[in-house]
């Protein structure tokens, strides 16, 4: 029997939820056993390795979306998965080596890698759009739950009619149109119940917020001056950082000062002088990319977006991996930076291409005090 892979919708929000809770678990996990000092939470010889905890998690996720089929149950799905992925994933060093060292070096970059996985099949879900007429029948059908329960909001009742008014119309294979017909005669009744119109104090906030936000990151200075400034001083430090690291090569007896907050010495093996300068020729480049990009954009020319998502790529997939080899946990910091400028320059893309099309792309709704229904 064959099958169709039909993407769920709202599938981005909760890939990224995966990806969000898993980075927040794990960097929380380290930075509490880096300062209570490793305990054994356990009594006597017993010792519950965190990894069955992450085991735990991920059942659970799993039996929550193969039991329950409440939308809002996903989004709880999405959080166990990030953190139990986080628990498991944390133990790694013990699970490749025959001492099961925990510290074991590669462990770092080998948990960044599985990060990096979760970041790319995020982007590649948000990438995923212009669905089928089908797939668009099977989230208009997800939602009829809310029918059923009288839950649905009374802007988001008027967009599923819409949304059918438009299957109905296209004519596919007889069957897909037909359906879509008679979902529409239901939900054009008079009296289907929908939940009060007025927000909750909790949409409330997130629109607040989200206001907030637009306000600073998008606006004309921001974008204008804000961001290419941010950039340049992120270059020069790069810049600085690397003729530190890459000093002692030519002058052995700063090693200590230069080198003193490493994790593994790139004099240890001409491998890893080989890994350490290419991690500092790396950043170098992306350096100068940043320079060159705040220069576009300073000068308002539109390719300086691209060029600074390419090298905050490069950054994320190449230098940051490497960087973590070297540093190991020390150097999330410096991947949240790259994120946060990257979902930056993202949310700009966004909102201009937004702003092209007309409206917001579709996601999960959050009521405006207005009645008008936004994404959140």
């Amino acid at each position: 029997m064959g099958f169709k892979l039909i993407r769920r919708e709202y599938a981005e929000q909760y890939s990224e939820n995966v990806l969000i809770t898993f980075v927040i678990t794990l960097l929380g996990i380290r930075l509490f056993l880096e300062l209570t000092g490793y305990p054994q939470i356990a009594p006597g010889n017993l010792h519950f390795a965190h990894a069955l905890w992450g085991g735990l998690f991920l059942l659970i996720a799993s039996l929550i979306v193969l039991t329950y089929r409440n939308q809002s149950l996903l989004t709880l799905s999405a959080i166990l998965a990030g953190v139990g992925w986080a628990f498991f994933i944390d133990e790694v060093g013990k699970f490749i080596t025959a001492d099961s060292d925990y510290f074991f070096r590669p462990a770092a970059p080998i948990i960044y890698l599985t990060f990096l996985c979760l970041w790319f099949i995020a982007a590649r879900v948000r990438e995923l759009g212009g669905q089928s007429p089908n797939a668009q029948l099977y989230h208009i059908l997800d939602r009829f739950e809310e029918v059923i329960e009288a839950s649905i909001d009374p802007d988001d009742l008027v967009k599923m009619r819409q949304r059918l008014q438009q299957l109905s119309q296209k004519r596919q294979d007889g069957i897909t149109d037909e359906l879509a017909q008679a979902l529409l005669h239901f939900v054009e009744r008079e009296d289907i119940k929908t939940r009060e119109a007025q927000p909750s104090s909790l949409a409330r906030w997130v629109l607040r917020l989200r206001r907030a936000t637009d306000q600073f990151l998008l606006s004309e200075r921001a974008i204008r001056y804000v961001f290419p400034v941010l950039l340049v001083l992120y270059a020069l430090l790069l810049i600085m950082n690397v003729v530190a690291q890459l000093l002692p090569f030519a002058l052995p007896d700063l090693a200590s000062i230069f080198h003193s907050g490493l994790d593994v010495s790139p004099f240890s093996s001409s491998a890893n002088a080989m890994l350490f300068v290419a991690m500092n020729a790396l950043r170098a480049f992306v350096a100068v990319w940043f320079l060159l990009a705040a220069r576009h954009l300073l000068s308002q020319r539109a390719e300086g977006w691209h060029m600074a998502r390419w090298a905050l790529t490069v950054s994320i997939v190449a230098a940051d991996l490497l960087f973590f080899y070297f540093n190991q946990f020390s150097a999330a910091y410096r991947t949240v930076v790259d994120i946060v400028l990257l979902g930056w320059l993202n949310y700009h893309d966004q909102h201009t291409q937004l702003l092209e099309v007309g409206d917001w792309y579709e996601g999960p709704p959050v009521k405006s005090p207005r009645g008008r229904s936004e994404s959140a």
